[in-house]
């Protein structure tokens, strides 16, 4: 479990623990604090050590598996896996973040898709 001491549940925030939990996963694998192919402990380990429910630490692997960041390898475990592309992990980050502050305001994913969408057509050519 020393691989993810590191991660501290806010009580306080208006983030979901879960997200908390994905973010602060997906930071360290981005700052090269966990690095490719690091097992990461099993669901029941990390729920006992964060005090959460099994099934919100199985929705941090889940969508931490969706998104390309770790790979779920049966009875061995889950593992961090190598970035193909630097750019496409940056982008993927700065996604879960637009959906996370979308959501905490309660902006639906059109209209966020839509400012996304304004962005890129404001950008030089």
């Amino acid at each position: 479990m020393s691989e993810l001491g590191f991660i501290k549940i806010d009580p306080k925030s208006t983030v979901a623990p879960y997200q908390q939990v994905r973010e602060q996963i997906l930071s360290a694998i981005a700052k090269g604090k966990l690095a490719p192919g690091t097992k990461l402990p099993s669901v029941r380990a990390l729920s006992g050590t964060l005090n959460l429910a099994v099934n919100t630490v199985a929705k941090v692997y889940k969508e931490l598996e969706l998104q390309g960041a770790v790979v779920t390898r049966g009875r061995h475990g889950t593992v961090v896996q190598a970035a193909e592309n630097r750019a496409e992990q940056e982008v993927s980050d700065a996604a879960a973040d637009l959906a996370r502050i979308a959501q905490l305001w309660s902006v639906d994913e059109a209209t966020a898709v839509k400012y996304l969408r304004a962005a890129f057509s404001s950008l030089p050519r």
